[in-house]
C-alpha cells in the first residue's frame, strides 16, 4: 500500500473519528509527561551518580596510594609483639598516611588494620584494635568480635550500609568501604584498609532531588543492599518496587561503582502535573478538529513529496530490486538497517584487529620498518597509540626466572607473565607507554617523555617496575634502559642501545637494571691471553694437573675481568679462545669431545646459555678439569694413589664436623666438582656415601661398647646435632640408633 494513500487515510480518520484522535492525543500527552518527568528525575539522579562516582574515584585513588605504598608489605608481615624498629616503621608509615588525610571532604577518615600485629593505624594514631574500636570508631549495631571477623575476611571493595560510629558529640553516620591487603589476596589477607565515607556529603547531593519531587532516594551497592536513603521516611523501597504503593520509581546504575540509584516519587505529586497538561491537550484537540479538514489534502501531498525524492535517491544507488516491500517506509528502513549492519560489521572487525595491528606496528617501529613520513597522529590514534611528547626511550625487560609465578614451562603461562609484565609497565606510569612482546622471555616498552622530564624520576620508575615484578609477581627480571632520544625515528636505535646494555648482564655482578648511558663508554679493544699462558694451560692439562690448569684460568679471569674496560664482545671472545685451546688439546691427545663430555650440549651452547661471567668461568674450569681427570684415569697408578690418600684422610678426620666435599677439596687443592667426579669414578661410590659409611662404622662400635647418649656419640663421629646423625643412621641401617642400642644389649 502506498504511503500517500496511507497518509490520506490517516488525515481522513482525523476528520471522521475526532474522538479517537482525541483519545490518542490524551494518551500521548500522558506518556510525554511521564517521560518528561522521568527524564527530569533521571537527569537529577544521573547528576548525583556522576558526582558520587567522581568522589568514589577519589576514594579509589586514596586506596591505590595506600595499597601500592612500598612500606606496606613489610608492615603487614610484622607480628606482635612489635620491636622498637618495627614500631618506628609504623610511625613512619603513619606520617605517610597524614599526607592523604585531607584528600577529599567525601572521606571522613580511614585506617589500616594489620592482622599479624593486631594494630590499627590511622593518619593520626597507632593503637590496638580493641582500644580503637571501644574508644574511637565503634559501630552502634556491631560488637567488637563481629567487626574483627569482617576485617579478617577477604574483602574486595566492599561497602557496608550507613551506620553510626563513635560516641558522644563525635558520633556520625558513615558508609564503610573495606579492602583486604595485600591487594589480590583472596584467602588469608594480612590486613584491611577501611575508609569511612561521610554520609552527610551524599545527603547534600541528594537534597535537590528530594526538594524537587518530595519523594525518597535510595542507593544500593552491587550486592543489592541499601547503603543509605533520604527523603520521605514513609516510603519503603520494597513496597514501592513491587507496586504495593502508588508511587513512581526510577533507577540508574553506575558502571564504575556498581551502585544503583533509585528515586521514588509519590503518585499524587507525580500525577498532579500530568493532569494539568492533559487539560491543555484536550483544548488543543478542538482546534485540531476544525483546522484538520482544511489542510488534510495539502499536508498529505507535502508529507509524501520528500519521501518520494528519498525513494528515488536510494533506488538509483541500490542494486537489489527483487525483494518486495510493504511500502516506502519499509523500503527505507530495510536500506538503512542494511547499511547499519554493514557498518557495524566493519567496525567489529576493526575493533577485533586493533590489538593485532597495534602489536605488529610497534614491533615494526622498534625495528625501523615503517614509513616515517606517513606516521600522523590520526594513523596512530586509529591503532590506539598516542605520542604527545617529543622525547622517547625504550626499556627492554628480560624475564630471567618466572618459576615463582608460573607452574609449568608452557607457552600459555609464559604468554601470561609477558602480558602481566607489559600491563604492569604500562599502568605504573601516567606517561604514554606501550609494551611489545619480542620473544618467549623478552618484551620492550616504548615510553614517551615530555621535554624536561626528570631523568632520575625515570630511573626510579624503572627500579620500581623491577621491584613490583620481583615482589608481587615473584619474577626475577633484568631491565635495560636506553638513552632518551628526541625523535620517533630514533626508537630503533634506542632498542639497539638496550640490547647492547643487556649484553653486559652476564659480564657484571647481577644488576636488575642496566642503563646504556653507564656502559656505552666501555672502550676495551683487546684482552690478555698471551701465547705463554696458553702453553702453560696446555702443559698443565696434558700432565693431568687440574689444580694448575684451574690456577692459570683463574689468573686469566682476574686479569681481564678485573678491569671495567672489558666489553661483552671481548669477554665472549676470550672464553671462545679458551674453548678453542681445549679443542686443540683434544686433537693433540687424539681425543674426541664426546669421549669425555658425552652428548650433554656443546661448548658453544654453554657459552650462549650462560647467565653470568662467573657461570662461564666455572663451566670452562670444569671442562678443563674433566680433561685432566680423563688423562689421570688412563695413567692408572697416580689416580689410585690419590684415591687412597683421600680415603686415609677421611678415616683420620671423620670426627671433624667441618669435613665435607668442599673442605676435602680445599685440603687437596682441587675443585669440589673435580673431587666429586674423581672419587665416584675411581671408588664406585660417592664421597658423601663413603664418609657416611666410615662414621656409621665408628658409631656402631660406640653404641655397642660405651654407655653414652645418642647426642654424645653423634658429636664423637662428626655430627653437630643428633638430628642429622639419627637421619643418617636410619637411612643406612633402617632403624634408629636408640633401637640399635637396645637390640645389641638384648
Amino acid at each position: 500500500m502506498s504511503v500517500f494513500a496511507t497518509l490520506m487515510f490517516s488525515y481522513m480518520m482525523v476528520l471522521m473519528i475526532p474522538l479517537g484522535i482525541g483519545l490518542g492525543l490524551y494518551n500521548q500527552v500522558e506518556s510525554i509527561m511521564i517521560e518528561n518527568a522521568n527524564n527530569a528525575n533521571s537527569a537529577l539522579i544521573e547528576q548525583v551518580k556522576q558526582v558520587v562516582d567522581s568522589r568514589l574515584e577519589e576514594l579509589d585513588q586514596l586506596a591505590r596510594h595506600i595499597y601500592t605504598h612500598p612500606q606496606l608489605p613489610g608492615l603487614l608481615r610484622h607480628a606482635a609483639p612489635l620491636s622498637g624498629p618495627e614500631s618506628y616503621e609504623f610511625v613512619r608509615f603513619k606520617e605517610e598516611l597524614e599526607r592523604y588525610r585531607n584528600i577529599s571532604t567525601f572521606i571522613s577518615d580511614f585506617y589500616i588494620y594489620f592482622h599479624e600485629s593486631d594494630t590499627v593505624l590511622t593518619p593520626t594514631m597507632k593503637t590496638s584494635s580493641q582500644l580503637f574500636y571501644s574508644s574511637i570508631y565503634g559501630y552502634e549495631q556491631m560488637d567488637y568480635e563481629q567487626w574483627q571477623a569482617l576485617l579478617r575476611e577477604p574483602q574486595f571493595k566492599r561497602f557496608l550500609p550507613s551506620a553510626k560510629i563513635g560516641s558522644g558529640y563525635t558520633q556520625r553516620n558513615v558508609v564503610t568501604y573495606m579492602q583486604s591487603l595485600p591487594i589480590g589476596e583472596r584467602t588469608t589477607p594480612s590486613g584491611s584498609l577501611v575508609i569511612l565515607i561521610n554520609e552527610q556529603e551524599i545527603q547534600q547531593l541528594m537534597a535537590e532531588i528530594i526538594k524537587a519531587n518530595n519523594g525518597a532516594l535510595f542507593i544500593k551497592d552491587a550486592a543489592g543492599q541499601v547503603l543509605l536513603r533520604t527523603g520521605d521516611p514513609d516510603i519503603e523501597l520494597s513496597t514501592a518496587l513491587t507496586g504495593q504503593q502508588d508511587n513512581m520509581s526510577l533507577s540508574t546504575h553506575s558502571l564504575q561503582s556498581g551502585w544503583e540509584y533509585i528515586s521514588v516519587v509519590p503518585g499524587e505529586v507525580f500525577w498532579e502535573r500530568v493532569n494539568e497538561v492533559k487539560m491543555q491537550a484536550l483544548s488543543m484537540l478542538i482546534f485540531c478538529l476544525v483546522a484538520g479538514g482544511i489542510v488534510c489534502s495539502l499536508m498529505s501531498y507535502r508529507a509524501y513529496r520528500p519521501l518520494k525524492e528519498i525513494i528515488h535517491s536510494i533506488g538509483s544507488r541500490k542494486s537489489d530490486e527483487e525483494k518486495q516491500y510493504l511500502d516506502e517506509y519499509d523500503y527505507i528502513k530495510s536500506s538503512v538497517l542494511h547499511s547499519m549492519d554493514k557498518q557495524a560489521e566493519l567496525e567489529d572487525q576493526l575493533i577485533k584487529q586493533t590489538p593485532v595491528i597495534r602489536t605488529n606496528f610497534l614491533g615494526r617501529l622498534l625495528k625501523g620498518y615503517v614509513e616515517w613520513d606517513q606516521l600522523t597522529p590520526e594513523t596512530l590514534a586509529f591503532m590506539g597509540i598516542s605520542f604527545p611528547y617529543d622525547h622517547y626511550s625504550v626499556i627492554l625487560i628480560r624475564l630471567d626466572d618466572a618459576s615463582g609465578f608460573i607452574r609449568n614451562d608452557s607457552e600459555s603461562e609464559w604468554a601470561l607473565i609477558r602480558f602481566v609484565a607489559g600491563k604492569i609497565a604500562e599502568e605504573m606510569t601516567t606517561l604514554p607507554s606501550y609494551a611489545v612482546e619480542l620473544d618467549k622471555s623478552t618484551l620492550a616498552v616504548i615510553l614517551n617523555l615530555p621535554t624536561g622530564h626528570s631523568r632520575q624520576e625515570f630511573y626510579d620508575w624503572v627500579e620500581q617496575l623491577n621491584a613490583v615484578l620481583k615482589e608481587r609477581f615473584r619474577t626475577l627480571t633484568t631491565l635495560a634502559v636506553s638513552e632518551v632520544h628526541a625523535s620517533l625515528q630514533a626508537i630503533p636505535e634506542a632498542l639497539r642501545e638496550c640490547m647492547k646494555a643487556m649484553d653486559y648482564a652476564i659480564f657484571v655482578n647481577y644488576q636488575p637494571v642496566l642503563v646504556y648511558e653507564q656502559v656505552k663508554n666501555a672502550t676495551g679493544v683487546s684482552y690478555n691471553f698471551p701465547l705463554e699462558t696458553e702453553a702453560q694451560l696446555i702443559n698443565a692439562t696434558k700432565s693431568g694437573n687440574a689444580a694448575k690448569a684451574a690456577e692459570v684460568i683463574h689468573q686469566l679471569y682476574t686479569s681481564n675481568f678485573g678491569s671495567s674496560q672489558m666489553t661483552p664482545e671481548l669477554g665472549k671472545l676470550l672464553f671462545s679462545n679458551l674453548i678453542s685451546t681445549l679443542f686443540k688439546l683434544l686433537n693433540t691427545l687424539s681425543l674426541q669431545y664426546e669421549d669425555i663430555f658425552g652428548d650433554a650440549g656443546g661448548p658453544l651452547e654453554k657459552l650462549n646459555e650462560a647467565g653470568s661471567v662467573e657461570e662461564l668461568y666455572q663451566d670452562v674450569v670444569s671442562m678443563y678439569e674433566q680433561v685432566c681427570a680423563h688423562v689421570n684415569t688412563h695413567r692408572g697408578d697416580p689416580a689410585l694413589l690419590m684415591l687412597e690418600r683421600m680415603k686415609t684422610y677421611i678415616n683420620e678426620q671423620y670426627a671433624n664436623p667441618m669435613l665435607s666435599l668442599a673442605y676435602i677439596a680445599e685440603q687437596f687443592q682441587i675443585t669440589p666438582q673435580y673431587l666429586s667426579s674423581f672419587f665416584k669414578k675411581n671408588s664406585g661410590v660417592t664421597l658423601s656415601d663413603y664418609l657416611a659409611q666410615v662414621r656409621l662404622r665408628h658409631a656402631k662400635t660406640l653404641l655397642e661398647e660405651k654407655d653414652h647418649t645418642i647426642g654424645k656419640i653423634a658429636e664423637e663421629v662428626g655430627y653437630s646435632s643428633d638430628i642429622g646423625f639419627i637421619r643418617m643412621f636410619k637411612k643406612y641401617e633402617g632403624i634408629t640408633p636408640g633401637k640399635y642400642k637396645e637390640l645389641h644389649r638384648s
